[in-house]
């Protein structure tokens, strides 16, 4: 019976071991939603996000953040905020938390209107020369973004309009409402205990040029407290065409396998060769004799008592007859009197 027992604890624990895992997984088509794999998405920066830190999609529109030192991303919006929801974003910046409005649109401006920023992205976009592989880019980005970036990639990048702390802008060779010279596309503004971070070009973390920005947004993102709050309630066209699980196959760890194979050896010459009865038994002779020890310890310490009242002179008869009452209730009348 034993031996089965035995060959049944080996056969689950190494099919625990080599079973497939089902995850949840989920795809949406709205442009720069985080479940988008298409070019116009931003799933690599999801991953990005995900291999850095907590990851939390925002599917619903706000009513509160569990966490105040956190991140919120917001990537284009299309979706204005309710009063509530205003409300409740700036008490989540002026608390600590920082949010990364990327937006060339109204909707960001309205936001950033509600907030109280003097700031704004242009409607009108800004025309660079600066060209590699068929896109603008810029290699404008202050020292401390600058790590390992050749260059940032851009499509149709809009002006921040007020900046206050710029960090990356477009090239030396741009033209902007009649102005040449380079121009802000990103700035960081304090706000109560938090910050807000805009990006006047949301396609810097789409899909299509994530391989070109890559360095740029892991420079970012090292700055960034590492709960990510994604929104996705404000994407009007969110709409999951796809759900259910994919199974990832694993495959066989022989290192574990191995080590899971000695364990069961191990409990096997464990019970077989009598030291497990023996260990148990040394066990429970080990916990009686500390139980044993310690009643006889109150025994002493009540005589050593008896003594040293006897010692002021009183009667010893009498007290272990007080003792004995008080052990029995004899003297408490009623039901337990005599």
């Amino acid at each position: 019976m034993r031996r089965v027992a035995y060959a049944l604890l080996l056969i689950v624990g190494v099919a625990l071991i080599v079973m497939p895992l089902s995850v949840p997984k989920f795809k949406s088509d709205a442009p720069y939603s985080v479940l988008n794999t298409g070019p116009d998405g931003t799933s690599r920066f999801g991953v990005l996000l995900y291999h850095s830190g907590k990851v939390v999609p925002v599917l619903f529109p706000y009513s509160s953040f569990s966490e105040e030192n956190a991140t919120l991303i917001m990537i284009e919006p299309d979706v204005s905020l309710g009063a509530s929801e205003l409300e409740v974003l700036r008490s989540f910046i002026e608390n600590g938390g920082t949010l990364l409005l990327a937006t060339d649109s109204d909707v960001g401006n309205f936001i950033l209107r509600e907030l109280g920023l003097k700031q704004r992205v242009s409607m009108e976009k800004a025309l660079t020369i600066t060209f590699l592989n068929g896109l603008p880019i810029t290699r404008e980005v202050s020292d401390s973004l600058a790590r390992g970036v050749s260059f940032v990639a851009l499509y149709k990048p809009s002006v921040i309009i007020g900046a206050q702390n710029p960090f990356l802008f477009t090239s030396n060779a741009t033209m902007f409402m009649g102005s040449y010279g380079r121009f802000p596309i990103a700035d960081e503004v304090p706000y109560g205990k938090g910050r807000i971070i805009i990006i006047s070009d949301p396609e810097i973390f789409t899909n299509a040029l994530f391989d070109d920005n890559e360095p740029f947004l892991r420079n970012l993102i090292a700055g960034l407290p590492k709960t990510f709050y994604i929104d996705e309630a404000h994407h009007r066209d969110l709409n999951p065409y796809s759900s259910g699980t994919i199974v990832i196959q694993r495959a066989v760890n022989k290192k574990l396998v191995f080590y899971y194979v000695l364990f069961v050896a191990l409990v096997v010459f464990f019970v077989e060769s009598g030291l497990a009865f023996r260990v148990l038994t040394w066990g429970l002779s080990l916990v009686f004799s500390i139980l044993k020890n310690l009643f006889r310890t109150e025994e002493e310490a009540l005589e050593n008592v008896l003594r040293k009242l006897e010692s002021k002179g009183y009667d010893r008869d009498k007290l272990k007859r007080l003792i004995e009452e008080i052990e029995t209730g004899s003297k408490l009348g009623g039901a337990h009197g005599r």
